[in-house]
């Protein structure tokens, strides 16, 4: 999922990340905090896949998407790691913004955001209404 960030200094090229719904953060390589010259918070022990691995506590802008369909998220708590890793998209902020639909036979995913689908839902609980 193509996905950029920045600071009050810099922003990053778009780079790759991998929606993950079993996390609850986004995570991120340490060196992308040191581009963007972002200071790093408390130290953690996060659980991963791979057990338990040492975090710290970022603030830090996030652009998902690109082109006209990208969605800027302003700045966020994520989490940065000095292990070897992909970008982990993780729950947050993303679920609470959209319906996420993992359409796996397309090795696909599709974000709806929530203002449509609780339109959509208003528009089935009024018909059904109507009905009665």
């Amino acid at each position: 999922m193509p996905i950029r960030f920045y600071s009050k200094y810099k922003e990053t090229t778009t780079l790759d990340g991998l929606l993950d719904s079993g996390s609850d953060d986004i995570l991120i390589p340490i060196g992308i905090t040191e581009y963007l010259k972002l200071t790093l918070g408390e130290k953690l022990k996060s659980d991963s896949a791979g057990g338990k691995i040492e975090t710290y506590k970022i603030k830090i802008g996030v652009i998902l998407g690109q082109g006209d369909r990208d969605v800027d998220f302003e700045i966020v708590d994520a989490k940065a790691t000095e292990k070897d890793i992909p970008i982990l998209i993780g729950r947050y902020p993303i679920f609470e913004e959209y319906q996420v639909v993992f359409k796996e036979y397309k090795k696909r995913v599709k974000l709806i955001p929530k203002e449509e689908v609780l339109k959509k839902n208003d528009i089935k609980k009024t018909k059904s209404l109507k009905k009665k």
